[in-house]
């Protein structure tokens, strides 16, 4: 007796015919690696008047350099903090971890009193060991504009305080990281617009 007599041995039919459906080679999923995540400057709270710990620098001092990498090109600068505070003699603070410069600190003076004589405000960027690296302000030496501007061509971490009298400081933070994305409102059809463009019925 063969093989194909006994219902108890099955034989693999190895023959092609037409119709026969044959399994699919399995193809593994390859999942797409995300792109890395830029890492974006921070702006938080820090206490001007509290002793600052040592800190150690890093092996390529890049955190008291110049960030040369940018200096011929135009560099777009995006709002990356902006905050208020109103002055009374006293200092606040703020550390500023800055991932790539420059960045620039835009800061408008509104005095509170009717003499403008008695208001003064004066901003200091220090470098992790308190050295002064910029400073700015509004009158007792410097200039009287109520509005200006401050660029630090640095990269790295940095604590800014900014003291007074007299006066509210509105100020923005700008650096290089990537803005958020503004999408355009349409302007209004001339159709929807009222008599000499007043606007709709």
């Amino acid at each position: 007796m063969n093989s194909s007599d006994d219902p108890a041995i099955i034989t693999p039919n190895t023959s092609s015919e037409p119709g026969e459906i044959s399994p699919e080679p399995i193809t593994p999923i390859i999942t797409p690696t995300p792109e890395p995540t830029p890492v974006r400057s921070n702006i938080t709270d820090w206490d001007p008047y509290a002793v600052l710990p040592a800190w150690e620098p890093p092996i390529n001092h890049t955190s008291i350099n110049r960030d040369q990498s940018n200096q011929n090109t135009r560099q777009i600068l995006n709002t990356s903090y902006s905050g208020s505070v109103g002055l009374a003699g006293f200092a606040v603070g703020k550390e500023l971890n800055i991932t790539s410069g420059p960045f620039s600190i835009t800061y408008t003076v509104h005095p509170n009193v009717t003499s403008p004589r008695d208001v003064w405000v004066k901003i200091t960027i220090f470098d992790p060991w308190q050295q002064v690296i910029a400073e700015g302000g509004y009158n007792r030496g410097f200039p009287n504009q109520e509005t200006q501007e401050m660029t630090i061509y640095r990269t790295g971490r940095h604590y800014m305080s900014i003291e007074g009298e007299f006066a509210r400081v509105d100020y923005t933070v700008k650096t290089t990281d990537i803005g958020p994305v503004i999408t355009p409102t349409s302007a209004p059809a001339p159709e929807d617009m009222g008599p000499e463009g007043e606007g709709p019925y």
